[in-house]
This record gives C-alpha cells, sequence and structure tokens, in this order.
C-alpha cells in the first residue's frame, strides 16, 4: 500500500498551511476541472497539461454550473473544483462554510479533502499563485507516487487547507 507525501515543498511558501488528519484525495479517471469564470480558463490549461505528462489522460475543464453554485458566491470568487461530477452538484455546500474568508488582491485560498480540491481567489493574480501551487502539489505527488512503483493503488493527495498572498 503506498502512502501519501507528509508535506509538500512550495515554490512560492504559503503563509499558512495546515495539514489535517482525514483520508487523502484518491484520484480516479473521473475528476475534472470545473471553473466559475472563463477568463481564468487558461491557468487550468497548464494543470491538464501535468496530468496529460504523467497520466497521458487530457483531463476535462468544465465551467460550474449556475444550478450548483449561487451567484453571490460566483460574484465573490473565482472559483476551481477539482472533483467529480457528482461531488461538484455540492459546490454551494463546499463553498458556503468559505464564503466569510476575506481574501486581497493576490491571495487564495486551497484546501484539499477526500472529496475535493477547492481554490478561492478574489483576483486573477491570486487565482494564477493558486495554480503554481497546485502544480507543485500535483507534480510532488505524481514524482512520489510513480516512484513507489505500486500502481495498484490511488494517487493520494493529503487533506489540508492553505493560505498564501503573492504581496
Amino acid at each position: 500500500m503506498s502512502t501519501n507525501l507528509k508535506e509538500y515543498v512550495f515554490k512560492l511558501k504559503p503563509t499558512e498551511i495546515t495539514y489535517l488528519d482525514k483520508d487523502p484525495l484518491k484520484l480516479n479517471k473521473d475528476f475534472i476541472f470545473f471553473h466559475n469564470k472563463i477568463k481564468f480558463r487558461k491557468e487550468i490549461t497548464q494543470l491538464q497539461n501535468l496530468f496529460n505528462n504523467y497520466t497521458k489522460i487530457a483531463l476535462q475543464a468544465s465551467g460550474i454550473r449556475d444550478s450548483y453554485l449561487k451567484e453571490e458566491f460566483s460574484e465573490a470568487f473565482y472559483i476551481i473544483v477539482f472533483t467529480t461530477h457528482d461531488v461538484v452538484r455540492k459546490t454551494n455546500e463546499i463553498i458556503g462554510p468559505h464564503s466569510h474568508i476575506e481574501l486581497n488582491k493576490g491571495c487564495y485560498y486551497l484546501e484539499s479533502t477526500p472529496e475535493y480540491i477547492l481554490l478561492l481567489a478574489k483576483d486573477l493574480a491570486g487565482i494564477k499563485s493558486g495554480v503554481i501551487t497546485l502544480e507543485d502539489i500535483f507534480h510532488q505527488t505524481f514524482e512520489d507516487y510513480f516512484a513507489q512503483k505500486n500502481n495498484d493503488d490511488y494517487v493520494k493527495i493529503r487533506s489540508f487547507k492553505l493560505f498564501n498572498c503573492i504581496e
């Protein structure tokens, strides 16, 4: 049985990170990048390319349906949710507990749970920084997974909460 990484190393050291004692996120072919604004769709392409490099599978990126996301959340945040079609239906429930988070320009909140990875930002600079952090996490996770040479197990991402600002 493989183990997931205990800690990640980041290009942009986060202001705050808390690793949680929850089950890790176990990746499978059903995961997709969901977003709420077309203006940062290009940044998601970087993540799709990273997955394609490691798995030879091009993950989809799709907009979050209006019925899954309250307008007030969509107006307040730039959102990326990495999850399955079943879980994205609960986007309002996922974002609700975080709707009070105050994010300044260039800041972002990133959370990994056993069901999803959530990236919240107020602006394009925050999303871009958050995507760089996601790249670090995915890259290290895949490198560790392939180094273990246990292809019968899942690729696992440790549960955590992270906050960072680029300024």
